[in-house]
């Protein structure tokens, strides 16, 4: 019998809980008391994901983004935590530790570009909950094979996350080679770009100030959509439950991938 302990200690063990960051609530969500033998993986929990993950029979949706994120003050009805708990589904989340950990979110991103060389960057220092100062590295940094201009990077980066055409593109005005990554809402790490020696940055969604610091600085800056710069680590996500849980049916969704709305 697999229980919802068992897959968020697994979880702990691959991507540990005690790395995310303090604002973020991963971890198990729900738990409905069932054994497990088939699990959804998904980048959020919605309904359309609860009601596939019914139609599939799973017993544990597990996703990157918390379904609870704050306090929960009520349920409403037809919500997706109300349509969780009541087909008896339970919930694990990966968010920040799954970012940062090894194998994690921004190692897949800088992998499915092509990167070579991979290393940490972006060093973030805080205080855990018991005052001990830790540092997580947000993000990776590596080389392309072979130099590219700005724009031709632009569109090799379209090419990479599915065809998506970026959200947002600053031309830096030099040659990109070495490029750094940071799946989702990156984009205050702009700053720290010239220091790190980066010519391209990619990452989910940026501010506009944080758009025109990258022109301003000659970094070129890709913003290609927080689905599209996490949702390249899912299969990463499935194979860690997978290998640990053979016996176990592990189904990624992405059924609330923001093309499909649009197709």
């Amino acid at each position: 019998m697999i229980s919802v302990k068992d897959v968020y200690m697994l979880l702990d063990e691959k991507y540990p809980y005690c790395i995310q960051e303090d604002y973020d609530n991963s971890g198990i969500m729900a738990d409905c008391g069932k054994s497990i033998d088939k699990i959804v993986i998904s980048l959020d929990i919605t309904n359309s994901v609860v009601d596939f993950a019914v139609s599939q029979g799973a017993q544990l949706i597990v996703s990157h983004h918390p379904i609870i994120f704050h306090p929960v003050r009520s349920i409403s009805y037809n919500s997706p935590l109300q349509n969780l708990l009541s087909s008896g589904i339970s919930a694990i989340s990966a968010h920040t530790n799954f970012d940062i950990a090894d194998g994690g979110v921004n190692d897949a991103l800088a992998n499915k570009l092509g990167l070579k060389n991979i290393e940490p960057v972006f060093l973030v220092s805080e205080k855990n909950v018991k005052g001990v100062i830790r540092k997580n590295y947000i993000g990776r940094a590596g080389n392309l094979p072979d130099s590219m201009l700005p724009a031709e990077f632009a569109a090799y980066v379209t090419d990479k996350l599915r065809g998506r055409t970026s959200a947002e593109f600053v031309d830096g005005g030099r040659p990109v080679r070495r490029v750094a990554v940071g799946g989702g809402a990156c984009g205050e790490f702009i700053f720290e770009c010239n220091e790190n020696r980066i010519d391209a940055f990619v990452t989910g969604e940026c501010k506009h100030h944080e758009l025109l610091y990258a022109k301003e600085n000659g970094i070129t800056l890709i913003a290609a959509g927080h689905y599209a710069t996490e949702n390249v680590a899912l299969e990463a996500l499935a194979s860690t439950l997978q290998n640990g849980f053979p016996d176990v049916e592990v189904i990624i969704t992405r059924i609330d991938d923001p093309v499909s709305f649009t197709e």
